[in-house]
């Protein structure tokens, strides 16, 4: 025998031609690989997400065919879920009632809307329950720019929000994505495969008295993406580096807002806009062809792509929100504080006129990035599972 796997997930997805797709989300891929884990310990992963119907061909790649989607009433974040609460739950409870049913484990990925009811729904049936914690809303909030109301608003939701993710946890088991991942105890959502590992070593910069920066993500309100341009911006002649250019892969909704603020600050012919890069060789080709990853984001839990910037032999700036944290104590990345130009200007100052600590940043990412991949982290996460609920049907 071998597991059956529901997993709750609030990100939004959209329906085309008769498969399903992703608005944004790469957390599929890392379900997929969950399937492959030597042995076939979990036979199947019923994949529970709000889809709507999509207004043209989507650019993200479709879900796995191996993964049964059920589709999910669909809502505009958080926001959008509160106004029509009642509504939504009264569509959603018959949907994962039968999902439940003939399932081993619920995997809830918090925060989320539907983690109650998900939570309710399973202990009445008494299935087991895992939570698989990628963030804090908490953190997200304080990392936005918001007015006094708004922002306290937010804060009280958000606060909401984090407690429910602690409450589903009571009774079953308990993950945060990326906490102890130095030490060898945690997991994280790779999507890093071995192949993809690549040369830490040769010339750096690529291009003498000029350093190529790469960003990658959504482009929302509270990933710091604000900085990095005000940093180009902002930035002086220093350690032979005259001036620096941006990379910035991914879409959202803060794109126009973005580019604006380039176009104002005078850098957008310093700037380069390659949207979302669904085909994963040519995305990982586009952050090689940087010198450095900065990631100063006031709030993450551990972002997967950092570990694709250290696979491609990139060292890594960021910010040591949630448990990149760990990564920063550890040099394995060069730590900034979030939210300040003039602090991420300092390091790529710092890194400019440093080539040991350069390549030391480079090998030690790759290295690390060889230790956590997708297969590895997958096959870590299922070992968890044997520890936290040996009753279930194992294959």
């Amino acid at each position: 025998m071998a597991i059956r796997v529901v997993v709750v997930d609030d990100n939004p997805h959209v329906a085309w031609n008769g498969r399903v797709y992703p608005v944004n989300a790469t957390f599929h891929r890392f379900l997929a690989a969950v399937l492959d884990v030597p042995g076939s310990p979990v036979g199947s992963i019923t994949h529970a997400v709000p889809v709507r119907p999509a207004n043209g061909p989507p650019r993200t790649l479709a879900l796995d065919d191996r993964l049964a989607v059920i589709a999910t009433e669909p809502f505009d974040g958080i926001a959008g879920f509160l106004r029509r609460a009642p509504a939504i739950t009264a569509r959603n409870t018959p949907i994962l009632r039968a999902a439940l049913a003939d399932a081993d484990l619920l995997w809830l990925k918090v925060p989320a809307s539907n983690a109650l009811l998900a939570t309710v729904l399973a202990r009445r049936l008494g299935k087991a329950r895992f939570v698989y914690v990628a963030g804090s809303a908490g953190d997200v909030v304080r990392g936005q720019r918001r007015g006094l109301v708004g922002g306290l608003a937010a804060r009280v939701v958000a606060a909401g929000y984090d407690g429910i993710g602690r409450l589903v946890a009571i009774g079953g088991a308990r993950t945060v994505v990326g906490h102890g991942i130095v030490d060898g105890r945690g997991v994280v959502t790779s999507l890093v495969e071995a192949d993809e590992i690549r040369d830490a070593a040769g010339a750096w910069p690529r291009e003498s008295g000029r350093l190529a920066l790469a960003w990658a993500g959504r482009l929302a309100a509270g990933k710091g993406l604000e900085t990095v341009i005000e940093t180009v911006a902002s930035f002086r002649p220093a350690a032979g580096v005259a001036d620096l250019h941006l990379a910035i892969l991914g879409d959202g909704p803060d794109r126009e807002r973005l580019e604006t603020l380039a176009r104002s600050l005078g850098v957008a012919n310093r700037v380069r806009w390659l949207g979302y890069v669904a085909d994963r060789a040519s995305y990982l080709d586009e952050l090689a062809a940087a010198d450095a990853f900065v990631f100063p984001s006031p709030a993450e839990g551990f972002p997967k792509v950092v570990l694709d910037a250290m696979a491609v032999g990139l060292p890594v700036v960021a910010s040591p929100s949630g448990t990149v944290g760990e990564l920063a104590a550890r040099g394995l990345v060069e730590a900034v504080r979030p939210g300040s130009p003039a602090s991420l200007a300092a390091a790529v100052r710092r890194l400019a006129g440093d080539p040991d600590r350069v390549a030391d940043l480079r090998q030690r990412g790759a290295a690390f990035a060889s230790r956590h991949t997708r297969s590895a982290e997958a096959a870590r996460l299922v070992d968890s599972w044997r520890v936290a609920f040996p009753g279930l049907p194992w294959a």
